[in-house]
């Protein structure tokens, strides 16, 4: 039995809903890990990123 327009456009709009807090929960991860001052073990999984750390510097 083939799907109604309205059930493709329900299934099209549940992936984009999906899809979406996944992206929203991946940034909100990374603001909150910078925010707390976890800039390593940020920076240390985003491969190739280096560290500039300017705390000591006179």
């Amino acid at each position: 039995m083939p799907q109604s327009n309205k059930s493709k456009v329900d299934d099209a709009w549940n992936a984009s809903v999906i899809a979406l807090v996944i992206i929203l929960a991946g940034l909100l991860y990374m603001f909150g890990a910078a925010m707390s001052g976890d800039r390593l073990q940020l920076t240390e999984s985003i491969k190739g990123a280096e560290i500039f750390d300017t705390r000591d510097v006179r």
